[in-house]
């Protein structure tokens, strides 16, 4: 299916004559490449390609009707079925487009992938394989080595004038493998990169930092039961921030869903936390000119130094809350769903401190690399209790590894109780955070 502004234009007219007040339609294409190695061998090696047009119309009463397609003979009928969807809706007010009409087309992509030899993918991941294995003694097996890249196009045009083109391209790898020594069980590590050109990514890094997490976990025990400095890695930092997200999005305070949604204008966390969604961010990993409703790409400030200073919109909430849009809508599903509240690219913003300052901050405490369950905490109340494992910081430097703990407490008291913020943000998908220093946390381990 192409991005054809014609046909797009054609099926805007044909919702419009068919009873519709406003519409609006997305084509994306999207194409990739995964391959697979293991023992050297080519696990998986699949090109995938997925094309499709969604259409979204609003009646005169402002009913919603959606309808997709995958089909590129179809676009103007999937207008006309929308229409038909919308007359089982229920009409809502706030049923509204983006105010802003633009009109523009960007291309970010820096390589183009496929041209590439597949044979030299193949290569890398094999290499990628070796590596992780020759970084140290103890390293066993490589379960997974894995590379893949992708190209994506998205196209949007509503009836109020809007028309936008984006096309993007990115590459990563992945590396999953274990380590074992002699009387203590094995444990796994992982790492990946992720880049917009072949020649960028970091393989040598990826496997040894895929060897560094497996071999400094084996032999870990429970530290001792209490209250402790702890300081959380960036992965787990990011983890932290996607399960707070959802509490900072609008249509989750609209639901009463969210903790924070009387704290408007108030401190919730220390004066050191600051966090920020922004669609064109250079090392963000979904970085656009332009959200999936077509709104410009923005800069939004959601805790300044500790103090919530809004929350993520999309035109619906932002309408329902007399607000303005953040370019916050997301597509999920693709082309084959409605735009809903998302994070774009959402982080804590980067401190002056190196993890190590972190350490010598902390003086005694848990260095945490890997939390299990903490999807779990309550989003209403903030109640938290997760395992965690990692290592022990012992006179302001990393000790022995730890695991078989609990931490538990409330997502509040923690946000308030981060005393440093590291400076090596990292993203992992939508979200990124750098390493933080919370000044005390209970840990449950051996009495």
């Amino acid at each position: 299916m192409p991005l054809d502004r014609t046909a797009i234009e054609k099926a805007l007219d044909t919702a419009l004559k068919r009873g519709a007040a406003d519409a609006e339609i997305v084509v994306t294409r999207d194409t990739g490449l995964q391959i697979s190695v293991a023992k050297s061998k080519v696990e998986t090696l699949a090109l995938s390609e997925s094309i499709g047009a969604g259409v979204r119309v609003f009646t005169h009463d402002r009913r919603m009707g959606f309808a997709y397609t995958t089909s590129e003979e179809s676009i103007e009928r999937t207008a006309e079925v929308a229409c038909e969807n919308a007359l089982l809706t229920e009409p809502d007010e706030h049923n509204v487009l983006p105010e802003e009409a633009a009109t523009s087309k960007d291309d970010w992509s820096e390589e183009d992938f496929a041209m590439i030899p597949v044979a030299e993918k193949v290569e890398f991941c094999r290499r990628l394989e070796q590596e992780t294995l020759a970084a140290d003694s103890r390293m066993t097996h490589v379960q997974d080595a894995s590379y893949s890249d992708a190209r994506g196009e998205f196209a949007i045009a509503n009836s109020r004038g809007l028309f936008r083109e984006f096309q993007n391209t990115q590459c990563s790898c992945w590396v999953l493998a274990a380590a074992a020594q002699p009387g203590v069980d094995p444990e796994m590590g992982w790492e990946f990169d992720a880049t917009r050109t072949f020649a960028g990514l970091r393989r040598e890094w990826a496997a040894g930092r895929c060897a560094e997490s497996a071999s400094r976990a084996l032999g870990g025990t429970p530290c001792p039961t209490g209250g402790v400095p702890i300081v959380l890695d960036n992965y787990v930092a990011t983890a932290l921030l996607s399960v707070l997200a959802p509490a900072l999005m609008a249509h989750n305070v609209l639901k009463g869903k969210s903790l924070f949604a009387a704290s408007l204008d108030e401190a919730i966390a220390s004066e050191h936390v600051t966090i920020i969604d922004q669609n064109d961010l250079d090392i963000g990993l979904n970085r656009s000119p332009f959200d999936a409703e077509g709104a410009s790409a923005q800069s939004t400030v959601i805790l300044d130094q500790g103090v919530l200073r809004g929350f993520l919109q999309n035109s619906y909430t932002a309408h329902k809350m007399g607000r303005t849009t953040t370019a916050n809508a997301g597509r999920g599903g693709g082309f084959r769903g409605a735009p809903e509240v998302s994070a774009s690219n959402c982080f804590i913003k980067a401190g002056p401190h190196s993890p190590e300052d972190l350490y010598a901050a902390a003086g005694a405490g848990l260095f945490v690399t890997d939390a299990m369950g903490m999807h779990t905490a309550n989003p209403i109340s903030g109640d938290f209790s997760f395992g965690v494992s990692g290592l022990t910081i012992e006179q302001g430097r990393l000790g022995r590894p730890v695991r078989g703990v609990t931490v538990a407490g409330n997502l509040k008291d923690l946000l308030r109780r981060i005393s440093a913020v590291g400076n090596d943000l990292r993203f992992f998908g939508a979200y990124g955070a750098p390493s933080v220093l919370v000044s005390q946390l209970m840990v449950s381990g051996i009495s």
